[in-house]
């Protein structure tokens, strides 16, 4: 798959990334908060296609909810789990391994999905598509040794 890196990040960018990852832990119940207070507009101004996703700890059992850039592909949403390069992947990655039903809030609509990782072919042209829509993308993929997981995120209809 392509997102195993093919070169590695400088110090600066690694140092950047490090802050990055910081930042997110801290202000991510402030970004769920502006997220749901706006139904998604903060991120029209950097024209990012962004949801809140939903799922349950796989330890704690607690509902979880994280904002995330989202890749549209056809009526699901694709995910890189990046965790900006880190050496791990995200807690929500791991949460949805363990429980792939989950809840989504985009532009002030609300749906339960259903998580699957892509694997093989569809995983890399997924792959590909994250990369076009987002470049900044290859350089998650460049500071970690890790494989990218891409999960595809499809809305689950309810049954009459």
């Amino acid at each position: 798959m392509s997102a195993r890196p093919s070169r590695r990040i400088s110090r600066k960018e690694q140092v950047g990334l490090f802050i990055h990852r910081g930042l997110d832990r801290w202000l991510s119940p402030l970004g769920v908060l502006v997220y749901r207070r706006t139904k998604g507009g903060i991120s029209r101004p950097w024209k990012v296609d962004a949801l809140l996703l939903t799922t349950h700890g796989r330890r704690s059992g607690k509902l979880r909810t994280v904002v995330l850039q989202f890749f549209p592909d056809g009526d699901s949403m694709l995910l890189a789990a990046a965790n900006d390069g880190g050496a791990s992947h995200p807690g929500w990655y791991h949460n949805l391994v363990a429980d792939p039903a989950a809840r989504v809030e985009v532009m002030g609509r609300t749906f339960a999905v259903r998580a699957e990782e892509l694997s093989g072919d569809e995983a890399a042209t997924g792959w590909q598509r994250i990369v076009g829509h987002d470049p900044s993308y290859e350089r998650y993929a460049r500071a970690t040794t890790r494989t990218i997981p891409i999960i595809r995120l499809s809305p689950v209809s309810s049954a009459p």
